[in-house]
Order: structure tokens, then C-alpha cells, then sequence
């Protein structure tokens, strides 16, 4: 049963950025403007980055920011001025040092004689740290509908970190991914051809920045965040990505253009010195509570994906499928991470078991858990989703019926995510277990679906637990089939697979994750609606996990 949350927290669209965000200056008259709004992110204990775009300006600028304990700046405690120009899209991003650990701040940004809204952001605790909240979210496709669900995070006070797990913005043009919904609602993605080049990329990043629920979301809380595909274009690997034409010029060039524009537009520290874009992984260290290890498993180390139309048709029956699986997906130099991102999760797993740190939490892209797609052939369905091909045309009936052939076969059906590179998963749970650690808390994206799953090794040893956070706004895949029948899919994948213990694909929205030392508990909250400014937040589902002898189990 869905239960709603609080009524104070059912939203009705207000227009209105959160009274933290505060407002505009009265000065009218300058040109310059802060219309991508503010945000902070990427905390330790003593610093954290804050960040803003000059907006309508065409000469470089100096911008004055302020850091206060307190939003009427009357204890300031940092100051300073950063030079922007056109050379970083004339954006501004400034780590601030010299912080408390644990600390609440605000700052603000003033150029030319106006300032920006005020922002609120925290610096990570040290010490014993009772409780933590985090907000777990990913793939917000501005073209689906509206971001209704950073305003429920930003309205919730009581989070200290949103965590977002990638697909922060979507590559595609009109005419692509999303088009159709985006022409209804007039939510068309600038430019309006696939992102290519740094303008478009910086254009892209700029749209989203602009939207009303981001800036509350932005303002108020501080972002941990990482990539996924659509930062860059659909589903990338080391030296290319599945939607990358030739005629779209050289992989890496693009591959970089997107990475700059990432780094400028959002609140991350800058690479140090000799360190690559790609090289972005990091470990936020909570007091004696948490460790928040994030992984890059796009551009440093990722094999090509499989793609099942260069094989199907030579997998007629389950014993070929059986060795499809063991030569082809299961070829041993199929990788994930790269050495480097290998080694840092080893050495930070070491840290943090040996600093006592109750929770070991990755942030990782796409689903880790094992699984097949189950037979919806079979006749315990009735025959409802082999009805619909022939109701069914170009997309949604190829994407049935391979569901149906992979069904049949017992194979796995998104080769993108971890299932894609078993090799490279068992290489990640030696890692952990070399570490002295069985008891991962693995946060997911990318599926545009709610996930509760158990995470077992080829031994079957069980090495954690993963929690699938679905879409702010981007749609559960077979939606198009109706809410009923995916309803069916997802009872039948979990009565298919071990490692799936509860899942939904019918809604958007995030998770909020209440940690303490006895318990983790995880709301997964919805909303009702993208497709307008009204809607109601709602809770879908809750479970509390608890550490058992360093064993993670769900207790409800």
C-alpha cells in the first residue's frame, strides 16, 4: 500500500524558490544576472565547493562570495573575489576552507552590484555521528516532465547530502530520447540537435540549471554527485559509446568536451594537477558512521558493451545461451573499473574498516545485483504479454519481443549494467573482500526503477545489499505497455531471480535513506506527477537493513 507522507509535505507546484534561496537584488539595473541560481557539493570536514554562473554578460567579471554562519551574513566567515570569463563559460566555483566539521553554512555570490539567492550547505561530521540523511537520486531527463522531485528533497530539511547517481542531464535532441514528451509539455532540450561539442554541452548543462526545482534542490542541500552515460551520450566505453557516429567526429574530443562542461557547470573540485578528467572517484568520510565511496565505471576502465544483436541469432536454445554467457560475456579481460579506480576502492575499503566506520556505502551507476529476465511467455501470464505484439509497433514491440527470446534463453537483459561483466563484478567483491568487508551497501541508478536487492559472489557468499533509486523524471522502460503490466513483469522478475527482493518500475521519485549505527532505513518516495507543477508525494514502499556480525540484512 502507498502511504503519503506528511500533508505539509504534499506539494501543489508553488512558483516560488524555498525562503533560503532568498531573492534578487533590488539593483534592476545591472546586466548582470544569476539565472542558473547557486549550488554547493562535493564536502569534506573543513571545506566545501560553492558555485553560481554570472548570467547575459560578455566580459569577464569579478565576483565577490560571502560564506556566513548564519543567512543574514552578520558572522561572516570567508570571503573573497573569483575572476570569470567566457574561457569557463563564465562560470564560478570556489572551495572554501578553513570550515567546521559538521557545520551548517551560507553563502551567496554578488557581481556588478546584485546578488544571487542565498544557498545553504553543511561540511562532513567527524567524530560520533548519531543519525545521517541522505537523498538518492538519478536521471533526470529534462524533457519527461518536471523536477518535481528535487522540490520534495529540497523542501525535506532534514537531509544532509543529496547523492546523485548520474544522468544529471540527457544527451539527446528533440527528435531523440524524450522528444515526444518534451514537445507536449514545451520542455524541448537546448539545443535542440544532440550535444556534440563544449557549446552544446555548457548550452545543455545551462537548461537544466535554469529549471525552478533545481534551484531549490541546489540551494538547499549540498551535492555528492557522479557521471553516468548522458553526461557524455548513451551507454560509453573506453574508446567509444553506442550512440557515437563517426560523422560526429572523434570519440575523445566529444568525450572531452563533455567532461570540461561537466567540471564548469557543476559544484565538484577541479582535478589536481596531472589527473585526468575521467580519474573522478572519491570517499566521504561521515564521523564514525558512514563511508560514501563513489566509483567511475564509464570512461577509465569499461570494456565495450555485448550487444545482443550480433549474437541472438546464434543463441537458437538455452545450451548455446549457457555458453554465451561463459566465452563471450564471461571473457575474462571484460572490465569495469580501471587499475587505478581498482586501487583506490581497495585502500579506502582498508580505511574505513580500520577506522571503525559502521556503514561501507558505494555509489555506484548501474544495477550490480544478478539476474535474468524471467519467461513472460509462460502460461501462468495468460498470454498478456505475448497479446500485446500485436498491439504493439517499432520500438516497443522489437523491445518485447527480445524480452520474450531472452526469457526463454535465462539470459540476462541489460548488458550495460554490471550483468554485462560478471567477470568484473567478481573482481569487485575479491576487492571487497580482500578488504575484510561482506557488508557493501550498494546505491544504484540508471534502471528508472525502484530496486531492493542481495548481493551474492559466485560462491554464493553474500557480500551486501543494493538499493535502486528510478528516475526524477526519466520513465520506467516498459511503462509503454501500461502500469498493470509492468506491475506483472516486475512480480515475475522477482519470483525469477534470488538477488531480487523487491522492485517497481511504475514510478519516479528518489530515496531517502535515514542512517544510524543500529540501522538504515530507506523510504522510497514518489511523485504523482511530472507532466505538471501539481502533484503528491507519496511513499511506495520502506525497509530497514541492519548490520549482522558484518552481514547486511533487510528486516522488513
Amino acid at each position: 500500500m502507498v502511504g503519503k507522507i506528511s500533508r505539509r509535505q504534499v506539494l501543489v507546484g508553488a512558483s516560488l524558490l524555498l525562503p533560503v534561496a532568498g531573492g534578487m537584488s533590488a539593483k534592476a539595473s545591472s546586466e548582470v544576472k544569476f539565472s542558473h541560481g547557486v549550488a554547493s557539493g562535493d564536502p569534506d570536514s573543513t571545506s566545501v565547493v560553492i558555485w553560481t554562473r554570472v548570467s547575459q554578460f560578455d566580459k569577464p567579471v569579478a565576483v565577490k562570495w560571502l560564506v556566513s554562519m548564519d543567512r543574514t551574513f552578520k558572522t561572516v566567515v570567508g570571503e573573497g573575489t573569483y575572476q570569470t570569463s567566457i574561457d569557463r563559460d563564465y562560470t564560478v566555483k570556489v572551495i572554501v576552507g578553513n570550515l567546521k566539521a559538521g557545520q551548517t553554512y551560507y553563502y551567496k555570490f554578488i557581481a556588478e552590484g546584485t546578488s544571487s539567492c542565498i544557498g545553504r550547505t553543511k561540511t562532513l561530521p567527524v567524530g560520533h555521528v548519531d543519525q545521517l540523511v541522505l537523498a538518492v537520486a538519478s536521471c533526470s531527463n529534462f524533457s519527461f516532465g518536471y523536477f518535481n522531485a528535487y522540490e520534495a528533497i529540497a523542501r525535506d530539511e532534514s537531509v544532509d547530502v543529496v547523492v546523485h547517481l548520474g544522468d544529471y542531464i540527457y544527451e539527446n535532441g528533440v527528435d531523440g530520447y524524450g522528444g515526444k514528451m518534451g514537445k507536449q509539455l514545451g520542455r524541448n532540450h537546448e539545443p535542440r540537435h544532440e550535444t556534440v561539442s563544449l557549446k552544446d554541452y555548457r548550452i545543455r548543462h545551462g537548461q537544466y540549471k535554469a529549471d525552478e526545482c533545481s534551484q531549490m534542490m541546489h540551494a538547499q542541500h549540498p551535492l555528492i554527485v557522479m557521471w553516468d552515460d548522458h553526461e557524455s551520450t548513451n551507454n560509453p566505453w573506453m574508446q567509444g559509446a553506442q550512440s557515437h557516429q563517426a560523422a560526429e567526429g572523434e570519440w575523445l574530443e566529444r568525450r572531452e568536451a563533455s567532461l570540461k562542461a561537466y567540471f564548469e557547470w557543476m559544484p565538484i573540485r577541479d582535478p589536481a594537477e596531472g589527473v585526468a578528467l575521467e580519474e573522478y572517484w572519491r570517499h566521504y568520510k561521515f564521523g564514525d558512521l558512514i563511508s560514501l565511496i563513489t566509483l567511475e565505471s564509464r570512461h577509465t576502465g569499461r570494456s565495450e558493451q555485448i550487444r545482443y544483436q550480433d549474437h541472438l541469432e546464434k543463441i537458437p536454445t538455452e545450451k548455446n545461451a549457457e555458453t554465451f554467457l561463459q566465452t563471450v560475456l564471461g571473457e575474462e579481460k571484460r572490465e569495469m573499473l580501471s587499475e587505478l579506480m581498482k586501487g583506490f576502492l581497495a585502500s579506502e575499503l582498508v580505511e574505513s574498516v580500520s577506522a571503525g566506520r559502521t556503514w561501507r556505502i558505494i555509489g555506484n551507476q548501474t544495477i550490480m545485483a544478478k539476474s535474468v529476465v524471467p519467461d513472460i511467455s509462460a502460461p501462468i501470464f495468460e498470454g498478456v504479454f505475448s497479446n500485446l505484439l500485436s498491439k504493439l509497433t517499432g520500438y516497443s514491440l522489437r523491445m518485447l519481443d527480445g524480452l520474450l527470446r531472452l526469457g526463454k534463453l535465462g539470459l540476462p537483459s541489460n548488458l550495460d549494467a554490471w550483468n554485462g561483466y560478471p567477470v568484473a563484478r567478481e573482481g569487485f567483491y575479491k576487492i571487497a573482500k580482500e578488504a575484510g568487508v561482506r557488508d557493501l551497501l550498494v546505491l544504484s541508478g540508471d534502471s528508472h526503477s525502484y530496486w531492493a536487492n542481495a548481493l551474492f559472489d559466485n560462491e554464493d557468499q553474500a557480500m551486501g545489499l543494493e538499493l535502486g533509486t528510478t528516475g526524477i523524471s526519466s520513465p520506467g522502460s516498459l511503462l509503454s505497455f501500461g502500469k498493470e503490466t509492468h506491475k506483472q513483469f516486475d512480480d515475475a522478475n522477482i519470483a525469477r531471480n534470488k538477488e531480487i527482493m523487491w522492485a517497481d518500475g511504475r514510478h519516479v521519485g528518489y530515496i531517502r535513506l535515514v542512517v544510524s549505527h543500529e540501522v538504515a532505513h530507506a523510504d522510497f518516495v514518489t511523485v504523482s506527477n511530472v507532466k505538471s507543477r501539481k502533484y503528491e508525494v507519496n511513499i511506495v514502499h520502506k525497509l530497514d537493513i541492519k548490520n549482522v556480525n558484518g552481514i547486511l540484512e533487510y528486516l522488513s
